[in-house]
């Protein structure tokens, strides 16, 4: 198969973290439109740029398709509401090829700024370029179009990845693919396809946006902390001057304690999916700010000692809210403070000694 060539809205996707931000939920079961007003707010605050909803993280494999538009329109207009600068990145994935071009109809009426699915929740490997060509053909040839590989939410038996060479067959027609395979070789043969690229394996992001020519990452670490976003951003703009060599290296430090902190927990549930572990993670911290409401069928695989290592480690975000001043400051992590410092120039010998550990 040959390449059709890069699609003009590739070059101007963001550069960043991409935060796989959750969907709150009230304990009716419906979306909770006011916690995703308090997440964009927060976020925003946060120094977030952009926004991946309805994904992974934000469980769409768990939503209706009224749920799923519910949680898209909620994000775009509380953005807009709020007049934050964050990219709203919206996920269309349905059950069928049918309801997802719906959905993408739909989620672009609302005002998405880029829209993205998983081609092998709902299409045979070989149907995926005649789909993406109808995807193109539904919303126009402006509309940013990303294509998420993600083996955990593949319903073709027997089949993990998209095969790079399927993709490379329709690349004139999707702008970018978010990979999360965790597979160094595959990833690679996604890089030398002509279109935007992300990382969804968060260890890598350093490697990837240096090496293989990415422009992020989509790492889920960025729910809670903003120094995955600062780090992608510092690497992106490939300054080379030895201040911005030393506020990259004090970033990465920073970086890996968190990732090693985020590890911790997960390897200690060897019995629960990462996604799940990951979002159990993000509600609780998130519902323990008071950002949004805990959600008991996630938080119930978290110990009391996980618990308490995520008030030690930081990972409980300060909200702050200014009802006074009317202020837009949606809050702000102690390990984004402490990144602040980083950026200040301050020295953090202890989180290098963690990292160094970790590793």
């Amino acid at each position: 198969m040959t390449s059709t060539g890069a699609h003009k809205s590739s070059d101007m996707l963001i550069k960043d973290n991409l935060v796989p931000v959750i969907t709150p939920k009230l304990p009716t079961g419906e979306v909770d439109v006011q916690g995703i007003e308090n997440l964009v707010k927060f976020h925003e605050g946060l120094g977030t740029r952009a926004l991946f909803s309805v994904g992974g993280l934000g469980r769409f494999h768990e939503l209706t398709d009224e749920q799923r538009i519910e949680a898209g329109k909620a994000f775009i207009r509380a953005s807009k509401k709020l007049e934050t600068p964050l990219v709203i990145f919206t996920g269309v994935t349905s059950e069928t090829a049918e309801s997802t071009l719906s959905n993408m109809k739909k989620m672009m009426e609302l005002g998405s700024d880029v829209l993205f699915f998983a081609p092998l929740f709902f299409l045979k490997p070989d149907d995926i370029p005649d789909f993406v060509k109808k995807a193109r053909e539904a919303i126009g040839p402006d509309m940013p179009l990303l294509l998420y590989n993600n083996p955990g939410f593949t319903r073709q038996e027997g089949i993990k990845n998209i095969d790079p060479e399927i993709l490379r067959s329709c690349s004139g027609y999707y702008s970018a693919i978010k990979d999360s395979s965790c597979d160094a070789e595959l990833y690679e043969k996604y890089s030398t396809i002509d279109c935007a690229l992300y990382t969804g394996n968060e260890p890598t992001l350093v490697e990837a946006v240096k090496k293989r020519r990415s422009r992020g990452s989509v790492g889920g670490i960025g729910n809670v902390t903003g120094t995955a976003a600062k780090l992608a951003r510092e690497l992106a703009a490939n300054v080379d001057d030895e201040e911005d060599e030393l506020k990259i290296a004090e970033l990465t430090a920073r970086f890996n304690s968190e990732v090693a902190s985020l590890n911790k927990i997960l390897t200690a549930h060897p019995d629960v999916g990462a996604g799940d572990m990951m979002s159990a993670i993000y509600h609780y911290s998130l519902g323990e700010a008071g950002i949004v409401q805990p959600q008991a069928e996630l938080i119930k695989w978290l110990t009391d000692a996980d618990k308490e290592f995520l008030k030690t480690t930081g990972f409980i975000p300060e909200h702050h809210k200014d009802t006074t001043t009317g202020s837009k400051n949606g809050g702000e992590s102690p390990v984004k403070r402490k990144a602040d410092e980083v950026d200040n120039g301050a020295a953090d010998d202890t989180n290098a000694k963690k990292q160094k550990e970790g590793n």
